[in-house]
């Protein structure tokens, strides 16, 4: 498998765009601590990134267990 991805972090706003998530879902994720950002000082005005590698690597994960899940089925074995 090969995966590239275009940017390692993109604003909330791109990041709502690219997943198809609402940036309000976005944000509370982040809250909830579901999603990575960019690290920055409290008081800084940076805007907020969003790791999108973190989601790229969560994603093929859980497509590794369901591949994994799959695979157990068809030979019986779970």
């Amino acid at each position: 498998m090969h995966i590239t991805i275009d940017t390692p972090y993109a604003s909330i706003k791109e990041a709502a765009r690219r997943t198809g998530m609402s940036e309000s879902w976005i944000r509370k994720a982040i809250k909830q601590g579901k999603l990575l950002i960019r690290q920055k000082d409290e008081s800084s005005a940076e805007a907020v990134l969003v790791n999108m590698i973190h989601l790229t690597m969560e994603a093929a994960e859980q497509a590794e267990r369901v591949r994994a899940e799959q695979g157990s089925r068809k030979s019986g074995t779970r």
